[in-house]
């Protein structure tokens, strides 16, 4: 399977389950890049648009790049605007017109890409000094919840062999794709899940087990018993950081 199918069956659960991203990250990128209501954004790797949402609250122009059918449709279903375009394209070969976008954004989806064809087609779609972020949410792994949660993964998820995100693991990507130029932007953000909410953000993990294997309700158990443990007045809160790499190409 490739990566474009990984989340064929989780695009309902991806959306439920997946968080936002901070007001403050928008707040600098309007400010920092001169957004405003003539700005077209390309969202690459939409999903179901949980940025791509942000980025429409701005009042720009978006259009959204996503492979996956399942994962678009959830976005069509729930964004569709006039301000919206949306293309079920890769990564690497959006087919937008040449020199079409002013800003490119990639949150929770620059880990999937060939990051070489990326790069070329960024330079080609992007307007002149047109900048790249590359966003993550990113599990704070110190934290005992993210291990325990870790360790879950680790023992019932053969697929599972670390967390993705913007952290030390992937900044040697991330500086090559920018020459070793760019800038980070960074702030915590923790994340309130209630019970449904938090297995579901982790079923909609690709190394996640499908609820149809047979071993998934061990691992559902596993991760209850483990919120049961960490709960107050019905949440857990995971400890997060959100980061934004951007430079220009």
């Amino acid at each position: 399977m490739n990566h474009t199918e990984l989340f064929t069956n989780k695009a309902e659960i991806y959306e439920f389950g997946r968080p936002s991203y901070p007001d403050a990250l928008l707040a600098f990128m309007k400010d920092q890049f001169s957004i405003n209501e003539q700005t077209v954004v390309a969202d690459v790797g939409a999903g179901t648009g949980k940025f791509t949402e942000k980025l429409l609250d701005l009042g720009c122009k978006v259009v959204a790049i996503e492979p996956n059918h399942a994962m678009a449709n959830e976005l069509r279903d729930g964004l569709m605007c006039s301000e919206l375009q949306l293309s079920e394209q890769p990564a690497e070969y959006t087919e937008l017109e040449n020199n079409s976008v002013d800003i490119i954004t990639a949150a929770q989806s620059f880990h999937w890409f060939n990051a070489e064809q990326f790069k070329k087609e960024c330079q080609r779609i992007l307007v002149e000094n047109g900048p790249v972020c590359l966003i993550w949410n990113t599990r704070v792994a110190t934290a005992e919840i993210n291990q325990r949660t870790h360790s879950i993964f680790t023992e019932h998820c053969p697929d599972f062999k670390a967390f993705s995100g913007g952290d030390n693991s992937e900044e040697e990507k991330i500086s090559d794709f920018f020459d070793g130029q760019f800038k980070l932007f960074e702030l915590d953000y923790p994340l309130d899940y209630t019970l449904k909410k938090f297995v579901g953000r982790c079923v909609s993990a690709s190394y996640s087990l499908d609820p149809v294997h047979e071993n998934y309700p061990a691992f559902e158990q596993a991760l209850i018993k483990m919120f049961q443990e960490f709960e107050k007045d019905g949440t857990v809160q995971v400890p997060n950081i959100t980061r934004c790499y951007y430079g220009y190409l």
